[in-house]
């Protein structure tokens, strides 16, 4: 089987079917699972093979169910009743996961054991230290940066996550794992499928599935799937309203019984206006920014509102709020991809694959690129587009090494990046549509990676499999950032720019141990190695705006140790715990201004990851995912600006790290009536909860821990001769009892402030250190949220 069999709760599929448990989907937990008793069913052969040497999985690409990496593979048929206005709800049943919310809808920031929120919630936008794939064909850019505005979860049927450093594996910016979303193939669809979602605050979203598989004599072998979606809201915090349209296309063609051609591509278009964030003071006191439209006396300490200079260019600051300013992202994203496949023999193939990805920003918001005097207050608006190219091509062969079958991989990867985005100042308008003044600086940039890597997976027994791993990756980053600073009688002033040409080399080895002791117990050991290089816009940004930053790349040593036990088709559980050791770990800080970056010298984190899932009775189902995270600087003096022109540096050794909540925990009970007149109709209870983190360096500012309870009904029915094949309904209730609490957040940084000395300190004068900056968004408060689904 692909895993242990952690299923979630899901609908009955239809009246005819006896016994409902066994057409209930599943998650699966670790990289070589366990394989289930021989009266079971197994979609990946019989009990005997090594992890990962099933002939199932010989026929795909080296990257799925890798034997002795730690994955969550979640089928998302078990989230049929549930509304999904995003990946959030798919993602939370990995262990080791958590998303936070970002600048608009659709905009989350996702974290495998803390890696993304270590980096604050992205740069002001994107997903860093994780590699994101669909379909296998990569959606991040080749600066690293990932986006969640094209993931519709309705397009998904699965999802696998890989936790802990990957880079052996994936290559650059796998430093805490990798993502890969595979859409619905056609032989899945088989058909038409349609839905439609609605709920509070003007959700909408309705989509499409259509697909098929056929096979011609002469043609040979099609499978070809469609996806398109259409969501609309008006936000539930002031200035949140959004809308997004895109359509998918997954083709796979056996041109010959050796030859197939795959093809991917993805359209998106997003436009949504921009979430303003606040500090903590403003949480407590008006934590979805109403009444902050016009800024005025009486709502200065109710709302985070922004000061632009008035004459768009330079000189005196006037108070604006997001929407006078008509901040907002208009996006356009276009992917596409083809895939070359050929067997030389039954046990050798070889695969090539491009992917072009063009990203235009039409519309967007950056931090200012100078501050201070004669620069500007809040962000400025950022237009441009990013251009790249994805190329890579292996060899797999399945071949004896020295009388044990083994499985051999090599690769040659290489894609680059260009990016051109000018940046304007914002100027209120009548009609709240944005408007630009005068332009303020200029990324203009390229990234390129080169990578080698190879793979080898042993089966050195029936029940033991070895795996050794390599990756070399040259990554070059160069290009130049500019910033006008306008002074306040626009007198003429040479622009300041920063020029970066840094390269960087890094390797990363991997090697593991599966063993498979009975169908009911198996043991995964594994140790890997993750980097990720600095991007440039990390390298040229300080704590005053533009500037040079000569960051170094930062490296994951990691150890991971897992049991996965089946005592039985009705009960599955998964433990993995894990203990990472981290080299000049990079964390982006917000001063209420600007983003900037600092490496860590070295932190160890550490936690444990666990999945459960119990059937006691037919009908009952529980399932829960856990993540302890216990994370902290081992070695990091904290440097918080000069004083009389010397550096003032705090010891963090022994700080919890910021942005990372010790405890999370996804659980959800439901019963679906199996069999009867009352067949498909279910209820479930979902509990989340998420414990306080400190979103600073001296663990001064904490957000409070948080717990909601979800409610959800739903009614799935099959229908016999008639064009509509299944009709399914649901209805839900989120955050039942309407808590308050933080759904995002900046890792903020600390200022110096007049007062007693905070020892110890390098400067014999300083004050005491405090959290500063605006960086939180409040988490949905109660909403209502119904739908429709049909087959036909």
């Amino acid at each position: 089987m692909h895993g242990v069999a952690l299923g979630a709760l899901a609908l009955l599929s239809s009246a005819s079917v006896a016994h409902a448990q066994q057409a209930l989907p599943q998650i699966t937990i670790g990289a070589a699972p366990v394989r289930p008793p021989a009266t079971r069913e197994s979609t990946a052969g019989e009990a005997g093979y090594a992890p990962g040497f099933d002939p199932a999985r010989a026929k795909l690409p080296i990257y799925r169910d890798p034997p002795g990496q730690t994955v969550t593979i979640v089928n998302t048929k078990f989230l049929k009743p549930t509304p999904l206005a995003d990946v959030r709800r798919v993602l939370e049943y990995s262990p080791g996961v958590s998303v936070q919310q970002g600048n608009n809808a659709r905009d989350l920031f996702i974290s495998i054991r803390g890696s993304g929120n270590r980096l604050g919630v992205g740069f002001p936008t994107g997903i860093r230290n994780i590699m994101l794939y669909e379909d296998g064909f990569p959606i991040t850019t080749a600066d690293g940066n990932g986006r969640t505005d094209l993931l519709d979860p309705h397009s998904y049927a699965a999802i696998d996550v890989y936790r802990g450093p990957s880079s052996a594996l994936f290559g650059n910016y796998a430093y805490d794992g990798a993502i890969n979303f595979r859409t619905f193939s056609g032989a899945e669809v088989d058909g038409v499928h349609t839905g439609s979602e609605f709920g509070s605050f003007g959700y909408v979203n309705n989509y499409v599935r259509v697909g098929k598989a056929v096979k011609d004599s002469t043609l040979g072998a099609f499978d070809l799937s469609f996806f398109a979606s259409d969501v609309n809201g008006s936000g539930y915090i002031y200035h949140g309203a959004y809308s997004g349209k895109q359509a998918k296309v997954l083709g796979r063609w056996e041109v010959t019984p050796t030859d197939r051609v795959i093809v991917k591509y993805i359209a998106n278009n997003l436009r949504s206006e921009f979430i303003n964030r606040e500090n903590i003071n403003v949480f407590y006191l008006n934590p979805f920014q109403q009444g902050c439209a016009i800024p005025t006396s009486l709502n200065l300490n109710l709302c985070n509102n922004l000061n632009v200079p008035a004459n768009g260019i330079s000189g005196a600051l006037t108070r604006q709020s997001v929407a006078t300013l008509g901040t907002h992202q208009n996006s356009l994203r276009q992917i596409g991809g083809v895939q070359f496949e050929h067997d030389f023999d039954s046990a050798t193939t070889w695969r090539s694959q491009f992917t072009y990805d063009y990203l235009d920003n039409i519309s967007g918001a950056w931090p200012p690129p100078i501050v201070g005097p004669g620069g500007q207050g809040g962000p400025v608006a950022l237009k441009g587009p990013t251009v790249g190219i994805t190329a890579q091509t292996d060899i797999t062969s399945h071949t004896d090494l020295f009388g044990f079958p083994a499985t051999h991989f090599l690769q040659f990867f290489y894609n680059n990046a260009k990016t051109a985005n000018p940046l304007f100042n914002q100027i209120a308008n009548t009609w709240y549509n944005g408007a630009i003044g005068a332009q303020v600086g200029k990324l203009d940039y390229y990234t390129s990676n080169i990578s080698l890597r190879a793979r080898e997976e042993i089966a050195l027994a029936p029940g033991l499999t070895g795996v050794i791993g390599f990756s070399s990756n040259w990554n070059r980053v160069w290009g130049v950032s500019t910033a006008y600073n306008y002074p306040a009688n626009l007198a003429p002033r040479f622009p300041t720019q920063v020029a970066v040409d840094n390269d960087y080399w890094n390797t990363a080895p991997e090697a593991s141990l599966t063993y498979r002791y009975n169908p009911e117990w198996q043991v995964r050991a594994r140790y890997a190695t993750g980097y990720s290089t600095p991007t440039f816009v990390f390298l040229t940004s300080t704590r005053n705006g533009v500037g040079s930053n000569p960051l170094k790349a930062q490296t994951n040593m990691g150890v991971d140790l897992g049991i996965d036990w089946t005592p039985s088709p009705e009960l599955n559980f998964s433990v993995t715990g894990f203990n990472e050791w981290h080299r000049n770990e990079i964390l982006t800080l917000s001063n209420g201004l600007v983003g900037y970056s600092q490496n860590i010298p070295s932190s160890l984190h550490r936690g444990v990851e666990l999945n459960a899932d119990w059937r006691p009775f037919d009908g009952w189902r529980l399932i829960a995912a856990y993540t302890f995270n216990n994370q902290f600087f081992t070695n990091y003096w904290d440097d918080l600006g000069t004083v009389a022109g010397r550096a003032v540096l705090y010891n963090r050794a022994g700080n919890r790290i910021p942005n990372v909540p010790p405890h999370t925990v996804t659980m959800r009970l439901g019963y679906d009536q199996p069999y009867g007149d009352l067949s498909g109709l279910g209820a479930y209870a979902e509990y989340i909860f998420k414990s306080n983190y400190t979103i600073d360096n001296a663990n001064f500012t904490t957000l409070p821990s948080y717990s909601l309870i979800n409610l959800n009904a739903h009614y799935n029915h099959d229908i016999d001769n008639f064009y509509v094949k299944n009709i399914e309904l649901f209805f839900e209730v989120s955050n039942v009892f309407n808590r308050t609490y933080v759904s995002g957040a900046f890792v903020v940084a600390n200022s110096l402030l007049a007062g007693p000395i905070q020892t110890p300190l390098v400067w014999p004068t300083g004050g005491l250190v405090t959290a500063q900056g605006a960086g939180i968004l409040a988490g949905q408060p109660r909403a209502f949220a119904g739908g429709i689904k049909l087959k036909f």
